[in-house]
């Protein structure tokens, strides 16, 4: 798990992060490839929206309403700002319930589930399930752990082979931890909770050397809810 999780230090990284991540052009691309499965003025939910660039601002540009949510109020600020039409709230993503009887045209979770342990990322898997309607459309970006660098080791594997634990990353200046599922976890996790994956991409993203971070090979899953 990330041990810098809490909201004042994603607070602190503030304009630093969008210097960093905020001109991701392979980000960008997915992104335009979710809008064209997208109805005109979808609703779409961003979880962990930063600092609103680039995803709620591609979004907005394209005519969605755009809802978002981050559990650092300096990202959420610098998202209405980059966002003015959207809907940013401060929001602990494990915690966040949209209104009685919302659901979106498509919920992204881009990016976003770094700081999270592999129980948490399946309680998000449940309320993507519920918040997407038959139909919708579910927007992961992660890493996969068998892309990590140097190679995983098999004893960071769960026993079923779909996650790995406690692999070592340079962010922000900071040495954290994460928990990584493997491709075929995805796929796994994702038809438990009623979605079928439609498309992926895999982009190496190299941040810029002053953000002393680690280069991340992304993998980006576009899926579709099938079941109830």
């Amino acid at each position: 798990m990330v041990t810098t999780q809490d909201a004042d230090f994603y607070s602190s990284l503030g304009s630093n992060y969008e210097t960093a991540f905020g001109h991701d052009s392979g980000l960008v691309n997915f992104v335009h490839k979710i809008l064209a499965h997208l109805p005109p003025r979808a609703s779409v939910l961003d979880i962990g929206c930063g600092t609103g660039k680039p995803v709620a601002s591609t979004l907005a540009e394209a005519g969605c309403s755009v809802t978002g949510i981050d559990i650092s109020g300096v990202m959420v600020e610098l998202s209405r700002k980059a966002v003015p039409d959207g809907k940013f709230e401060v929001a602990d993503m494990l915690q966040y319930e949209p209104p009685e009887g919302t659901q979106f045209d498509a919920v992204l979770s881009l990016l976003s589930l770094f700081a999270l342990e592999r129980k948490d990322i399946e309680k998000m898997a449940k309320n993507w399930s519920r918040w997407v309607p038959a139909g919708g459309i579910l927007s992961v970006g992660s890493v996969a752990a068998e892309d990590c660098k140097p190679m995983v080791q098999d004893h960071h594997y769960d026993k079923d082979g779909l996650c790995a634990r406690g692999i070592p990353f340079r962010f922000m200046g900071n040495d954290i931890t994460l928990d990584l599922f493997t491709r075929i976890g995805w796929e796994t996790i994702l038809s438990q909770n009623g979605f079928e994956i439609i498309d992926t991409a895999t982009d190496l993203f190299t941040p810029p050397r002053e953000s002393q971070c680690d280069e991340e090979m992304h993998y980006f899953i576009l899926a579709r809810k099938i079941a109830a």
